[in-house]
């Protein structure tokens, strides 16, 4: 009878545990493929060269299968056919395949380096044939790849907590793109277009310690690794992610970035001019067709003072474009969403700037762009006839007719802050909170609200 009690009670744990919230942590591989020559840059050629010779074989589910090693410190890689034709310095071949993996000889503690064309990269690489030339990936340790990613995103002079959340966030990315260019046969690329990656060139002990200290860690939400984003600076506020990208995701909203030291970071305000000609151009030269270019208009903002829409105006019709494409489209000007646009033949009603001040930083504004925060919320000031008064004195602010400007010229001018599209973490923001004491914990729960922190190898 007690056996029987002992097996209804493990029974009814099982149960529990399954309706109890409690989930498997979510895994990684120990190594992940990074294409370093694919594309437009495979090679008819590739040297290789490791202080202590190299095995060589093939990589079977991401892992190494040795089926020969040699003493040479130098080797010679070439296309024969659909093969890999692997020789030495002097020419004698050595092994061919279809897919070749090489891996530096003394390679047990996983620290070992190979250089390729020159280049320093840890751990091994996968050789194959496409299009007659050589496609080369780095099977790396994730860790090992983040020692490369991390100086390449943030500057290794910064405080070590700012860097750990960098190293956490670039480790998330990573971890949510494998198999991004499955089709091509790696996990990620060495590019902006995923995360960018040039080998050993830019470690350095604060590249180590930043990715040590977290190792294995990731951000989570509901069990599930989280997507994390992060840009160069964002301004006053960080923007919720449906306004940059359409979709609802709960911990990647608007929150407050009063850390960043915008007014004085590279980009942090910025300024650019176009003319008619040369927004007509931009226009056609991207599809769009609307003739000659006769008004650039923000018709609508987020609450965190983000574009919504931009409608621009030609000779032959209208085009509005929504939430990124309001950067985008004139991409060599703005460098963010964050934008005002003041210009030639502004239809209907020009309102006047006022200054607003966060009470640290002032800057002009379009009065109709102005959110309050009120008792019910946001508002937006809608009026042709305004005013501000601190119950003593009263300014008036009267908005006029574009068509009685005695100021227009043939130039659109755009005025913003921030670089980059705004959501999530603040590269500058996590800077200065690291500077002011704040732990990566700290910063990581602050730009994306919600998640948990956890160790997953």
């Amino acid at each position: 009878m007690k056996k029987l009690y002992t097996i209804l009670f493990l029974i009814i744990m099982q149960i529990s545990l399954c309706f109890s919230g409690v989930y498997a942590a979510p895994s990684l591989p120990d190594t992940i493929a990074v294409g370093i020559y694919f594309g437009n840059s495979l090679k008819t050629q590739i040297e290789l060269a490791s202080p202590g010779g190299f095995s060589v074989g093939s990589y079977q589910e991401r892992v190494f299968a040795p089926a020969q090693e040699t003493g040479e410190e130098a080797l010679v890689l070439q296309a024969a056919g659909e093969n890999v034709l692997v020789s030495t310095a002097g020419g004698a071949e050595l092994f061919s395949g279809s897919s070749v993996g090489i891996v530096p000889k003394f390679w047990d503690d996983k620290s070992g380096v190979i250089t390729i064309d020159g280049a320093q990269y840890r751990d091994g690489v996968q050789i194959s044939v496409r299009n007659q030339k050589l496609q080369l990936v780095n099977m790396v340790q994730m860790d090992h790849y983040l020692y490369g990613v991390i100086s390449r995103e943030m500057s290794p002079s910064w405080p070590a907590e700012a860097l750990k959340a960098q190293a956490v966030c670039a480790r998330n990315y990573a971890a949510q793109n494998l198999n991004k260019h499955k089709e091509q046969g790696f996990d990620l690329c060495n590019a902006v277009d995923c995360q960018a990656y040039s080998g050993m060139k830019p470690e350095g002990p604060s590249s180590y310690i930043p990715v040590d200290a977290t190792s294995g860690q990731v951000l989570t939400y509901d069990g599930k690794i989280a997507d994390l984003y992060y840009s160069a600076s964002v301004g006053p506020r960080t923007e919720n992610v449906k306004n940059v990208w359409g979709n609802e995701v709960p911990y990647l909203v608007s929150v407050e970035n009063p850390y960043e030291d915008t007014e004085n970071i590279p980009n942090g305000v910025w300024s650019g001019t176009l003319t008619k000609e040369e927004a007509t151009t931009i226009m056609r030269n991207k599809g769009y067709d609307v003739g000659e270019v006769t008004s650039i208009k923000a018709t609508e903002y987020s609450d965190a003072g983000r574009v919504l829409k931009l409608e621009v105006v030609g000779t032959n019709g209208t085009k509005v474009f929504e939430r990124e494409a309001c950067r985008t489209i004139f991409n060599t000007i703005t460098k963010s969403q964050m934008f005002t646009v003041k210009g030639d033949n502004e239809s209907g009603v020009n309102y006047p700037n006022i200054s607003v001040t966060d009470g640290l930083n002032s800057a002009e504004q379009k009065i109709d762009q102005v959110v309050m925060l009120t008792a019910e919320g946001s508002a937006m000031l809608d009026g042709t006839v305004m005013y501000t008064t601190n119950g003593v004195y009263q300014q008036d602010y009267a908005a006029v007719s574009a068509e009685t400007r005695t100021d227009v010229s043939n130039v659109y001018t755009f005025q913003g802050y921030g670089w980059g599209h705004g959501v999530g973490m603040s590269q500058y923001g996590a800077k200065g909170m690291a500077e002011a004491g704040c732990t990566y914990e700290d910063i990581l729960s602050h730009y994306f609200v919600n998640t948990e922190l956890e160790t997953i190898y």
